[in-house]
């Protein structure tokens, strides 16, 4: 989770940051799920309305507040993602085409949420908003965020479990890096991108997940009664 190339602090005091925009941000994707299955409902295919881009800035926001100059904002200049030994591994999207691509995001994701399953949106989304590094930094944990947030939404309900996918894909994160490169390769081949990896990540995180809720509290649940 932790960096450090911040623009307003780094060290163990944006370390702290982090975590606590960590919590803040976790208390927005509840938010952005009761927001929208209070106005739109849960069907028997999740909450039929998916996030916008309105709320991926958001969740930026959030993740990045007391740590960028502009959090929540596009960015307004050329990146590159690198190693630690200076070696560019990917060049994303020019800035002046970031709003462009992040409105085609919008449309592709509000196609597909209707019919698509779980593991193939997250699975999208992970990659996509991460193929385009929307912001000057934080895009990685902006892009957990809204995954999950779409997670939640498609299935009806808050995820259970002591660790989350969001956690989960930082403790896999070499696996996760993989699959991220799997996709950017098969599409920058083919014009098509190949989300088997990342699918098959994602459904297994998702499983560890669940095996993650306590015994007791499966339990519990399962004995509620009905609402009616």
């Amino acid at each position: 989770m932790f960096d450090g190339n911040w623009e307003l602090i780094n060290g163990p005091d944006a370390h702290h940051i982090e975590i606590l925009n960590y919590t803040n941000q976790v208390n927005v994707i509840e938010g952005l799920f009761r927001l929208l299955s209070g106005k739109f409902g849960i069907e028997a295919t999740g909450c039929p309305a998916c996030p916008t881009v309105a709320a991926l800035k958001a969740l930026h926001h959030t993740g990045t507040l007391f740590l960028l100059e502009k959090p929540g904002e596009f960015r307004e200049s050329e990146v590159h993602i690198g190693k630690a030994d200076g070696t560019v591994v990917y060049n994303p999207p020019t800035w002046s085409e970031v709003p462009k691509h992040m409105a085609e995001f919008e449309a592709e994701l509000t196609a597909m949420w209707p019919q698509a399953d779980v593991v193939t949106v997250a699975a999208f989304t992970l990659w996509k908003i991460n193929w385009i590094h929307p912001f000057k930094n934080g895009n990685g944990r902006a892009a957990r965020a809204f995954a999950y947030s779409c997670m939640c939404l498609k299935l009806g309900f808050m995820l259970p479990g002591q660790m989350t996918v969001i956690d989960l894909i930082m403790t896999n994160k070499p696996d996760f890096e993989a699959a991220l490169g799997a996709a950017d390769k098969t599409f920058a081949e083919t014009g098509e991108v190949d989300l088997g990896p990342m699918k098959a990540f994602v459904e297994r995180l998702l499983v560890e997940q669940f095996q993650s809720v306590p015994v007791t509290e499966a339990v519990e649940e399962a004995n509620e009664p009905a609402m009616t």
